[in-house]
């Protein structure tokens, strides 16, 4: 492995490491997949993929009809006052359905996916570093965490793309920093087996309380394969009182929100309550460095409407593959590192609408309102749900689009 020389060297084969890496190899080119843990692992994560998740996994060839997937056809949404269905809306530039699958093994479908389109995979490979060439990032150094004491040896690349999610310890040798004025989220899950029967829907509480009190997160119910759910919560750091509350504590107070009868307890659970960050709304800076480009949440790349990452991870992904493979293929290596302006084009004022939703949320008096005075509207939790999946056709779309463009438009970039 000393010296082993690729193209392109992607740190973390999770969603968007994987996207970027399947995009690369299908283009022919000599990329190399980092994965510091071995094929299955397990992740903390809701596992609901929304359409755009769907409209990415089209984009890889993936067959979303393979039995692995669970189908669901919207989202239903509970509060004090009234539960509603809403399905996801009917969008040319979107599929009409979402997806659940376990990271267990969804993670795994992507890497393999990958390695068949030409990628080479190291399992249980730790990207220690950078190593740096004339300020340029042009490789890592790599331990094999197999051997009992694994030397760390220099692979070289052309480029590298930064995909170890959260933690993003890569990332961080590389000067990748915490934006701390940007929102951040904590998240908790736990499979169970439910008494309910099954609904092809997800199902989000989108107001939390503690008795009296209303926190700004939500708590989901996604649906697996026979009775197996992921049960969630999350807690934004916008909530004043976010630093005496753990994600563990923010997940026991949703599970004793839901209906006894569901049978969501202690003995019906099929493993351990598993936690972890969700950095939102370009959370990281920068976007790139000399010769590096960082995606999904490495970067900070998770929405802070609902808390989703792995649409944007893989959206990411593709498009740092696409950049880096122009640039590859111009001999132009500035051509990978319009990647921090692109990024900002497509999200930058969705992003800017997010963080500024969350800080308002921050409010009880704010939040509570919101949930008083709007669960309970179908026209308005229709409209909301298309803002908070951020599904559109644009400017060409219905009513419901055409004023999510024009909020958009107005708002300035994050």
């Amino acid at each position: 492995m000393a010296q082993e020389q690729f193209d392109v060297l992607v740190v973390g084969s999770g969603p968007g490491g994987a996207t970027a890496a399947y995009h690369l190899a299908r283009h022919g080119v000599n990329v190399g997949l980092v994965e510091k843990s071995s094929f299955p692992r397990e992740k903390v994560c809701g596992d609901g993929l929304t359409p755009r998740a769907v409209k990415a996994l089209e984009d890889m060839g993936i067959d979303t009809a393979d039995p692995g997937f669970v189908r669901v056809d919207g989202l239903r949404v509970y509060g004090r006052r009234a539960k509603l269905d809403l399905p996801w809306p009917a969008l040319s530039d979107w599929p009409g359905y979402g997806l659940v699958r376990t990271r267990h093994d969804f993670d795994e479908l992507l890497a393999t996916h990958a390695v068949k389109a030409g990628a080479t995979l190291w399992e249980r490979a730790e990207a220690t570093a950078p190593v740096m060439d004339r300020g340029w990032i042009a490789g890592a150094t790599v331990r094999r965490l197999e051997e009992e004491e694994p030397p760390a040896e220099e692979v070289r690349a052309r480029f590298v793309i930064a995909a170890d999610g959260a933690s993003s310890r890569f990332a961080g040798q590389a000067r990748v920093r915490r934006d701390p004025s940007r929102p951040l989220g904590i998240a908790a899950r736990r499979y169970y087996r439910m008494a309910r029967p099954q609904i092809p829907m997800l199902e989000a509480w989108l107001d939390l309380w503690e008795g009296d009190s209303i926190m700004p997160g939500y708590g989901w119910v996604f649906p697996l394969h026979g009775d197996v759910v992921n049960v969630g919560a999350g807690l934004l750091n916008t909530f004043k009182g976010f630093r005496d509350m753990s994600a563990r504590g923010v997940f026991d107070i949703f599970v004793r929100m839901l209906p006894e009868e569901w049978g969501i307890a202690e003995d019906t659970a099929t493993g351990p309550i598993k936690s972890g960050p969700l950095p939102m709304g370009f959370n990281r800076r920068p976007l790139a460095q000399p010769g590096m480009l960082v995606i999904g949440d490495a970067a900070g790349l998770v929405n802070p409407f609902n808390g989703e990452g792995i649409s944007y991870a893989m959206e990411t992904g593709k498009l740092a593959a696409e950049l880096v493979y122009e640039a590859l293929a111009a001999g132009k290596p500035g051509l990978a590192h319009l990647y921090p302006t692109l990024v900002r084009e497509r999200y930058g004022k969705y992003f800017f609408m997010g963080n500024t939703f969350v800080k308002l949320i921050g409010d009880p008096r704010v939040m509570r309102f919101a949930t008083d005075h709007g669960l309970h509207r179908e026209w308005l939790m229709r409209f909301a749900m298309r803002v908070l999946a951020n599904l559109s056709d644009g400017a060409k779309g219905d009513l419901r689009d055409r004023l999510f463009y024009a909020m958009e438009r107005v708002a300035p970039a994050a």
